[in-house]
């Protein structure tokens, strides 16, 4: 049976929950964990399918095919994806910004970002720090807080930037499985496609089952699932090979990785 990665995060929830409920049936061994450990797993082959960064795909693509019709992304503000600052963004300079452990491709957005400031980014506790970039639940629960004097959102200042979309995270099918399991990647696909589909009916339960601990109420959990994109359109394709261009012309990739996907 082939395994499946699944982020433990609230955002993977409208691809995810026609599965996890069973209602839908998937041929596949479901694996939990953080979005790096995801990368990490997919590119070593111990599991065989997964959504990812968007970055572990643009950097080893070679080892990887692309499910279409699937990704984490957002056209304007993610709502959960925030770089916490003691200071307004335009004053930072020779300051020090701590980047999450959690995630590949946001440490890298936040650097495209802040490339016209003189900013240092580490990545532990042991100096002081002005900013902090965080994702997921973990983001969320500290925007909700509303302990620091400045919070911007990430995919929002993309969109400001560029006026394009941002995807965070594609699904992805290690190229030698997929091979030599062509079938049986094939009928996991269509189940994810299937769950998505039918996930779209339950946005306001999932919001009510999942918010506590998170959201300071449901309906802000419902507003937050709904703004979240979960297609791969050629505008969102657009988002991903320019932040590609940007991420060469800062030496973060040595070439722009071709979108090929199963067929």
């Amino acid at each position: 049976m082939l395994k499946l990665g699944v982020i433990d995060v609230l955002n993977v929830l409208p691809v995810y929950y026609g599965i996890l409920k069973q209602k839908i049936n998937i041929p596949a061994q479901l694996i939990l964990g953080k979005v790096t450990e995801l990368n990490n797993k997919l590119n070593s082959g111990d599991i065989d399918i997964s959504v990812v960064s968007s970055f572990e795909y643009a950097k080893n693509y070679h080892q990887y095919y692309i499910l279409p019709n699937l990704s984490i992304s957002a056209d304007g503000p993610v709502r959960s994806i925030y770089l916490f600052l003691d200071k307004p963004i335009d004053q930072l300079s020779r300051d020090k910004i701590k980047l999450t452990a959690f995630s590949f491709t946001s440490v890298h957005l936040i650097q495209f970002l802040l490339s016209d400031f003189n900013v240092t980014y580490i990545t532990n506790e042991t100096d002081e720090y002005v900013g902090e970039v965080l994702i997921a639940d973990e983001a969320i629960k500290r925007f909700y807080q509303r302990k620091d004097g400045y919070t911007y959102d990430l995919s929002e200042l993309w969109k400001q930037k560029t006026g394009l979309p941002f995807v965070f995270a594609l699904w992805c099918v290690r190229r030698d499985v997929y091979h030599q399991y062509r079938q049986e990647v094939l009928q996991v696909y269509y189940a994810l496609l299937t769950s998505k589909k039918t996930s779209e009916k339950y946005l306001t339960q999932m919001a009510q089952e999942y918010f506590r601990g998170i959201f300071p109420d449901q309906q802000s959990c419902e507003f937050y699932l709904r703004n979240l994109h979960y297609n791969f359109t050629p505008k969102y394709q657009d988002g991903f090979n320019f932040f590609q261009k940007e991420m060469l012309k800062i030496a973060k990739l040595q070439k722009i990785a071709p979108l090929e996907f199963i067929d």
